[in-house]
């Protein structure tokens, strides 16, 4: 006896389910991004030049003040050892060869064609402080690392729709809030602690509809939360154009993510979870309210028996659970997971790259954002298609290496290359990510499969904190990241050929069927697609029913 057994019964997707999917997973997936990348918006650095009263209060158009303000060879930075005063009332635009420079004494003037403030303008987020947009950045990861573990460890154990509607608080708080201070370094805080709850914000609505759907339905909502992440992004550069103050846009993520307590009475909690809790009667009050709901209503007292004896074969297999960390014991497992977490570690790269390094790229931030997030839609329906044909091993190790081809692009250096190696980019690690996400959740086994992802998961961000670092390198040279995203990924698609191919394979369950696992494929090989049958008898449905028919 399963859950899904259960589920059935009661409608594994009827109407009910199709309502959550269409009024709560699609709109909470669209928004989750305005939290995670506005920041990229929102310490935006404008174009800027040394302020002047005498010039910036005079009739002098922008293009006549930078050109009597601007060094040419530090333009941005330093200003001209002269007396401005004469050269606005004299309208001259000639200086003398031999005049000097210095440092901008009375700070900066900004272009406002695109923004009328930004964090960056606020602080003046430019040269010697030039880095601090990727210490912002910077510090967002670090709360993702850390808010990872802790928050999946509250879900796990007080529930997931109480966690999401918690977190949705913390999180709108949080933006508004950074968005108001005047101390740079409450800014910085606010915005870690709003990124130690982005993951989670990202995981636990996917987690809860999965854990109250069919399982032939689960990865049709891995494809609808990926695609409603990807037009939220693309909706996100629209908003931030609109705004043209960070503030703005801050107060319009912000209330937008307050609205999940909207799902307080309409959002359900997991009735697997309060079953894995022994909250059996609360998970009868769900599994009876989704029979309704769906036209399926059952009886009672027989849903109820059904869950009671599910309970307690949860009891007893917690008995003889082995411990996670086991699965670093054995050397095929132990590979696995290595290869697994640089691929993680690889994605991470690339596509936090890639997004990190938008401020650096040719054209306007705001239609190069756009196209970067509207290629993600054809390349996840791309490799959705190639891992369920070619196999998930080949799949990933060309599409890596193919990204680490399109990185060498910038090196040739002709116009918008670094555009162009981005939007190839962006489509093939999108679609990567299903890709290496399907290899994991089908190489690890059943008693260490939680485990092994997050912790390779938890391996690939730590990994990776130094992006937005990586991004500002190419104040050096536009190439540099791409270089190290480009060698990356290819050592990440040489390493994933030697995993097992997992397409038409059963699931390991044990430790010892993954240490197992592939050990009779050649390396020159491909899985076919196969629909998989049995010929034991209907009754078999269930691990410990097979054992016993596999006795009879």
């Amino acid at each position: 006896m399963e859950f899904e057994d259960i589920l059935e019964k009661v409608g594994g997707y009827g109407k009910f389910q199709k309502k959550l999917t269409v009024f709560f997973l699609i709109p909470v997936a669209c928004v989750i991004p305005w939290f995670w990348m506005n920041l990229i918006f929102i310490v935006s650095v404008p174009p800027h030049w040394c302020y002047v009263p005498e010039v910036a209060f005079s009739n002098l158009s922008i293009s006549q003040q930078r050109l009597i303000v601007s060094p040419p060879d530090d333009a941005s930075c330093s200003m001209y050892n002269i007396s401005y005063a004469d050269y606005v009332i004299d309208e001259s635009f000639v200086i003398p060869e031999n005049v000097t420079t210095i440092p901008c004494a009375k700070g900066w003037q900004y272009d406002k064609e695109n923004y009328d403030s930004t964090a960056a303008t606020k602080w003046n987020m430019v040269c010697s402080r030039n880095h601090w947009p990727s210490l912002i950045l910077f510090l967002q990861n670090v709360g993702s690392l850390l808010g990872t573990p802790v928050f999946g460890y509250f879900s796990d154990k007080f529930g997931r729709k109480v966690v999401l509607l918690l977190l949705g608080i913390v999180v709108s708080s949080t933006e508004i809030a950074s968005v108001f201070v005047d101390d740079f370094i409450v800014f910085a805080v606010l915005r870690t602690i709003n990124g130690t709850i982005l993951p989670s914000m990202f995981t636990l609505p996917y987690i809860l509809i999965l854990e109250i759907v069919a399982p032939d339905m689960r990865g049709r909502m891995n494809g609808v939360i990926n695609t409603s992440w990807t037009l939220g992004l693309c909706l996100l550069p629209l908003f931030a154009y609109l705004s043209r103050s960070w503030v703005v846009l801050g107060v319009i993520s912000g209330c937008t993510g307050m609205s999940v307590l909207l799902y307080w009475k309409y959002l359900p909690e997991s009735p697997s979870w309060l079953l894995s809790q022994d909250r059996c009667d609360e998970a009868l009050d769900v599994m009876m309210m989704i029979g309704d709901k769906n036209k399926k209503p059952q009886k009672r007292e027989e849903i109820k028996k059904l869950l009671q004896t599910l309970g307690e074969e949860i009891k007893r297999k917690k008995k003889y659970e082995m411990k996670d960390s086991g699965i670093l014991k054995y050397p095929r497992l132990r590979r696995n997971f290595l290869i697994l977490s640089f691929c993680w570690t690889a994605f991470n790269v690339a596509y936090g790259g890639l997004t990190y390094n938008l401020r650096n790229l040719e054209g306007n931030e705001f239609i190069n954002f756009f196209l970067l997030s509207v290629v993600e839609f054809p390349g996840n329906v791309t490799f959705w298609y190639l891992m369920d044909r070619v196999g998930r091993r080949w799949t990933a190790t060309f599409g890596f290496i193919l990204i680490g081809i399109s990185s060498l692009l910038p090196i040739i250096g002709f116009q918008y290359s670094d555009v162009i190696s981005s939007m190839i980019g962006k489509f093939l690690i999108a679609g990567i990510m299903m890709v290496t996400d399907q290899q994991g959740s089908e190489l690890f086994p059943t008693v260490a499969r939680s485990f092994g992802m997050g912790t390779g998961k938890t391996i690939a961000t730590a990994a990776t904190l130094m992006m937005p670092y990586i991004a500002y390198l190419s104040v050096y040279g536009k190439a540099i990241p791409f270089v190290i995203i480009g060698l990356t990924c290819v050592f990440a698609g040489i390493l994933a050929a030697f995993l097992p191919e997992t397409l038409s394979k059963n699931l390991p369950q044990t430790i010892s069927d993954a240490e197992d696992f592939g050990k009779d494929q050649k390396f020159f090989s491909w899985n076919k697609p196969k629909e998989v049958t049995s010929d034991l008898p209907k009754d078999c449905k269930h691990i410990q029913e097979v054992i016993l028919c596999s006795h009879l």
